[in-house]
């Protein structure tokens, strides 16, 4: 018991610690990871405490490991901009691998119907369509990753229109029906999660 009180303790100090090094206050920490500044002191004094995947993202951001913040002795801290530009590799690379999936398998069904001399209504070119939302979604997964709520607001926007967009398309190429009302659907959904963003944001900045 007596050892998992010092590591909670270790924990707590080396946030403070890590913060202070890299010449951070407690608002301007919080802002950076979209939390209010009465979250990050009651981490530092030990009252409550980040989950892993913002550990991570702390870690990522000073440049040393997770194991480093239950350490005793203190690295020191590396270039911040680092964690963002390996951030924006991830995201980047990520996004050119599922283009270069939507672009094969646009090619191997051009070859398909070609060879099948199918009458298909199908277009391939939808294929970059759905490209585009499976963007949205790997964004999403990444700024869920790095806790990033105003990016994981615009993933979700991005997702919510290109969703809409495929279906509508898909429907009038295939089966020649114009849904075009679906749009209006799409618009509450995109108002409600503005507004849960906004109070997401709101919460935290009065540190609940």
């Amino acid at each position: 018991m007596e050892k998992e009180v010092n590591q909670q303790e270790l924990l707590a100090n080396n946030l403070a610690y890590y913060r202070k090094a890299s010449g951070l206050t407690q608002l301007e920490l919080a802002e950076k990871f979209n939390y209010s500044d009465k979250s990050v002191s009651k981490w530092e004094r030990g009252e409550g405490f980040p989950d892993i995947f913002v550990l991570k993202s702390l870690a990522d951001f000073y440049g040393i490991t997770v194991d480093d913040f239950y350490r005793e002795e203190h690295k020191q801290i590396t270039n911040q901009g680092r964690s963002l530009r390996k951030q924006v590799y991830f995201k980047l690379l990520s996004i050119g691998i599922g283009w270069l999936v939507t672009l094969i398998t646009f090619f191997l069904l051009n070859t398909l119907f070609k060879e099948l001399h199918a009458d298909v209504k199908f277009q391939t070119w939808l294929v970059f369509v759905y490209g585009a939302l499976v963007s949205g979604i790997i964004l999403l997964v990444w700024d869920f990753i790095y806790h990033h709520r105003f990016l994981k607001m615009i993933d979700t926007s991005i997702i919510i229109w290109t969703a809409t967009l495929s279906l509508y398309l898909t429907f009038l190429v295939i089966m020649d029906l114009n849904l075009y009302l679906i749009f209006v659907v799409a618009v509450p959904l995109q108002i409600l999660e503005i507004i849960w963003y906004l109070f997401r944001r709101k919460k935290n900045k009065t540190g609940n």
